[in-house]
């Protein structure tokens, strides 16, 4: 992410596995998203789903705000 502007914020996240690897690492940071998603697709009509289909899910607990 970059933020232009005076100062200039550059932000980069590498996310890797055990061993290094990029891929295992991408992966696991993914597998978020697909959980979160697991009560809406429950709730969702059956059909195909991209990933622009399914809702953005905010952090909660030790990442972002506890639920209510």
């Amino acid at each position: 992410m970059i933020i232009e502007g005076d100062p200039r914020i550059e932000v980069n996240i590498e996310a890797t596995d055990h061993v290094g690897n990029r891929s295992g690492g991408g992966n696991a940071t993914a597998v978020g998203r697909l959980v979160s998603a697991i009560d809406w697709l429950v709730d969702a009509a059956p059909g195909l789903y991209d990933a622009l289909d399914v809702p953005m899910r905010p952090a909660v607990g030790k990442l972002g705000q506890k639920p209510a």
